[in-house]
């Protein structure tokens, strides 16, 4: 796709800008909310509209293919307006929104609603997951309303279906893959968990290390050798969610290689912190699954780095902060606000050479654009959508989450230095957030739906 207009809608210049070939300097031609072409500058057609990029980084638009935007009935928590504004903040134009919110989107009905609502709030790109619905009939109309995939939570089911017994699940991947729709998955053994929680509650200590103690690795393990056995022979698309262990890991990567349709994320506070957080945070480090030991951090790196680890997703998953601070730590809810920490993290490692800009964008736009299908997102090139992220790599700020967009005032990562910033987002073509300020009115953003599979 070229330039075919004298005069286009957007210039980008003085831009330094990752394509499939690398990184080049030049400028990007966007008309009609479309990329046109990626030149040197003297080659750019006229446009109405050039913006200096200051010799910044521009990455394609970022996504987040995990994260809980709470409104409805939870809007205390967050609603659809501050979480995609987090999002802007944070350098995603794209973000997927789970479905344990307050009423489940487990129906279609439910998920008409919910997209209702949301288009009169959102100003990112926004897909919607839903819960497993009490009838499997129930998913085609899921599928045609747009629903991205359908989400299972392996530990806390959600759902009328009995997905602890085998059969139940087998049939609802097998009616999964005959719709060619995606499950993502919470893979942690129920009854491990439960009956560790039963011990340690009798136990009536106030640790909050006993917490992490009922979400074991083998909890993890085990229901991600129960999924993967069940799959064995046949082909519906996988992907699991926060793998927190390098056992899991292997298991997926594993199966990869054996030609299942499975793909996985780990979470950046999986990649950054441990469990001695709890010693110094306390429940504020609530997470399911819990920080792990340093040893587990470090083989996740390893697995990110060789390129086992198709995505990084943030799990959004903001909280009032005196419902973090609760008195009962049984009754603190698990989860922590991520959207506007993830790609400033994850370029530091950028800047320190412990990590490519390659691979950053790989897991944060090209592998999560292709797993869940979002066409012409995920790649600057030509015909590709104008969805841009412009980051200073010489800004070096402390994360201060008083400042974040989130109502969830609050992060493990509270002080810590880092270096690269997002300054400009992009969406269509149109600039939406400006030096860390989100210019965009409630309702701009689009819902997604998932594209339909190339042919041949």
């Amino acid at each position: 796709m070229g330039c075919d207009h004298t005069l286009i809608d957007l210039a980008l210049v003085n831009a330094r800008i990752l394509t499939d070939h690398g990184l080049i300097k030049g400028g990007i031609a966007i008309n009609d909310g479309k990329i046109c072409s990626i030149d040197p500058e003297e080659h750019l057609p006229k446009a109405f509209t050039t913006i200096n990029m200051q010799g910044n980084l521009v990455l394609p638009g970022l996504i987040d293919v995990h994260t809980h935007l709470r409104d409805l009935n939870l809007e205390h928590k967050e609603d659809f307006y501050s979480g995609t504004c987090a999002a802007l903040a944070g350098g995603f134009t794209t973000v997927l929104d789970m479905p344990n919110t307050v009423p489940l989107t487990d129906s279609a009905l439910r998920l008409q609603a919910k997209m209702a609502v949301a288009s009169g709030r959102i100003v990112a790109n926004t897909g919607f997951y839903t819960c497993l619905p009490a009838e499997v009939t129930e998913l085609k109309r899921l599928k045609d309303l747009g629903a991205m995939g359908c989400k299972v939570y392996l530990h806390n089911p959600h759902t009328m279906l009995d997905v602890d017994d085998d059969n139940v699940l087998l049939h609802t991947l097998q009616v999964l893959e005959d719709l060619d729709m995606i499950l993502t998955i919470h893979a942690e053994d129920r009854y491990l968990i439960e009956d560790l929680v039963a011990k340690f509650q009798a136990a009536a200590t106030s640790s909050p290390r006993i917490r992490s103690k009922t979400h074991p690795p083998q909890a993890e393990v085990k229901a991600v050798q129960r999924v993967l056995s069940l799959i064995r022979g046949r082909c519906p698309r996988l992907h699991f969610c926060h793998i927190s262990t390098g056992k899991a890991s292997s298991l997926i990567s594993q199966a990869k290689v054996e030609g299942l349709s499975v793909t996985y994320e780990v979470t950046p506070h999986h990649l950054f912190l441990s469990e001695t957080l709890l010693g110094k945070v306390g429940s504020l480090a609530f997470v399911e699954p819990p920080l792990r030991r340093s040893t587990t951090r470090r083989g996740l790196w390893r697995d990110l780095l060789t390129g086992s680890i198709d995505v990084v997703a943030s799990d959004h998953a903001p909280h009032a902060l005196k419902e973090k601070r609760h008195s009962d730590l049984w009754a603190v809810p698990s989860g922590f606000p991520g959207l506007e920490t993830t790609l400033p993290l994850l370029l530091t490692m950028v800047a320190r050479g412990k990590l490519s800009l390659e691979r950053l964008v790989a897991v944060l736009a090209r592998n999560p654009a292709r797993i869940f299908r979002l066409d012409g997102k995920g790649v600057i090139a030509a015909g590709f959508d104008a969805d841009l992220t412009v980051v200073d790599m010489d800004k070096e700020f402390i994360i201060d989450s008083s400042a974040f967009y989130s109502k969830a005032k609050y992060s493990p990562f509270d002080g810590m230095k880092v270096v690269g910033q997002p300054v400009q987002v992009f969406l269509g073509g149109n600039l939406v957030m400006d030096k860390g300020e989100v210019v965009s009115k409630p309702g701009s953003g689009t819902i997604l739906r998932p594209s339909l599979p190339a042919v041949g």
